[in-house]
């Protein structure tokens, strides 16, 4: 997962943000919907986690409009300087880090608004480039798809995201290199107008180059209630395996109940939470644990935004073998904007990591406490242009030989064509 452009370990895959409208069409409808597709299909199927904080790209008017496929051409850039580029509690190395971004959407259906069906394909490589250090000089790389299928009462999902990234991972304590790919399988039906079943299968490979790599698959069933028009119930099983490349492996299973209550552009609060029991192969003893999730997205202004982000669940180590760890994470964050073209943005969390093990022959010892802020400052140029400012501070404090202190500041732009 990815916490204000640092990763602990975690991944969820997110939707894609595009919006269109009818622009200029190609006077060739084919040649151009070909050359689009073969711009797709030739991009690496890879993702991307970029050293410096690029401001993210503005939804724009579509100009390059193929038949039913809206192509988004992007491209995003930013500079950071960092105080300790290798998360290392001792002899911090400093540097300013550049990077550049080109990318591009192809997209067609609703991909908006998502009701009915659609497709979308994203690409974007990062170049990452060290004034001092340039043995760290990197390309990484972001591509994903989703498509939806979404004939009468019928719902099919299909998420594929493919990912090659090289920063800083703070569970590790130093930079690390590694390709991730996660891919979602979901079916849903509805049974009556307030009734539906869900089902969701789920594929998380995890190469660690250096480091313990794992492969995870899950199966999720749920069985949805509509209580009112604007309030959502679900009650659902999950099981899981973890295949750890270097240790026992383990299966889990849960068992949670949630809860999503939403007003068009003003609220948006979800919620679940149960129990999760674990097996693993070298242990014959079962472990019981609670787990749970909130989000909270709120507009009590036109231009102010607050969210706040809470879960607790438990990870396979990438950094200690034959360990897990429970994280439990709160964050917050505040957006408000000002004048015609200005945001300010506060964001800040905290998480704690208890290991555990998952062989009787070792003793997990080790507990962290990563707490990180971040402010920023945002300038709208034009509906395509954005431009900002931000500082981040972040800090590790762990009883092993995992602690850190880091300063960043940075300005970024992107632009969508």
């Amino acid at each position: 997962m990815n916490i204000n452009g640092q990763t602990l370990g975690l991944r969820r895959m997110g939707p894609a943000d595009a919006a269109s409208q009818p622009g200029i069409g190609c006077r060739n409808g084919g040649a151009c919907l070909c050359l689009a597709l073969s711009l797709c299909l030739s991009a690496p199927a890879l993702g991307q986690e970029s050293e410096t904080n690029t401001a993210p790209v503005t939804p724009a008017i579509n100009i390059l409009h193929c038949g039913p496929f809206d192509l988004f051409p992007q491209v995003a850039a930013g500079v950071t300087y960092d105080d300790n580029i290798f998360i290392r509690d001792t002899n911090p190395q400093s540097d300013l880090v550049w990077l550049l971004s080109p990318g591009f959407e192809l997209a067609a259906g609703d991909y908006n608004e998502r009701e009915i069906s659609f497709a979308s394909i994203k690409y974007a490589p990062a170049f990452v480039l060290f004034t001092d250090h340039s043995v760290n000089d990197a390309i990484d790389h972001d591509a994903s798809l989703q498509a939806q299928w979404h004939p009468a009462r019928v719902n099919l999902g299909l998420q594929q995201r493919i990912g090659i990234y090289s920063g800083s991972l703070v569970e590790a304590g130093n930079r690390v290199d590694r390709r991730l790919y996660d891919t979602e399988l979901k079916a849903a039906s509805e049974i009556s107008p307030k009734t539906g079943l869900e089902f969701v299968g789920t594929q998380s490979i995890n190469d660690y180059e250096s480091f313990n790599s794992f492969n995870e698959w899950t199966a999720a069933g749920w069985l949805n209630y509509s209580l009112t028009e604007k309030t959502h119930a679900g009650a659902g099983v999950t099981a899981g395996f973890v295949d750890n490349l270097k240790g026992a492996n383990q299966t889990y299973q849960q068992g949670l109940v949630r809860m999503t209550y939403q007003v068009a552009g003003k609220v948006d609060l979800r919620g679940s939470a149960g129990a999760e029991v674990r097996q693993f192969e070298d242990d014959p003893r079962d472990r019981l644990d609670g787990i749970f999730s909130l989000g909270l997205t709120y507009h009590p202004l036109e231009r102010t935004e607050i969210k706040l982000d809470a879960f607790r669940r438990t990870q396979s180590s990438v950094a200690l073998t034959d360990q897990d760890y429970t994280i439990t994470s709160l964050s917050a964050g505040l957006r408000q904007g000002f004048l015609a073209k200005y945001a300010a943005t506060l964001d800040g969390g905290y998480n704690h990591l208890d290991y555990l093990a998952r062989t009787t022959s070792i003793d997990a010892t080790r507990i962290d406490d990563y707490f990180f802020v971040r402010l920023g400052l945002q300038w709208q140029a034009t509906d395509r242009a954005l431009a900002g400012v931000y500082y981040q501070y972040r800090k590790n404090d762990s009883n092993d030989a995992f602690s850190f202190e880091n300063n960043q500041l940075g300005v970024n732009a992107s632009y969508r064509f």
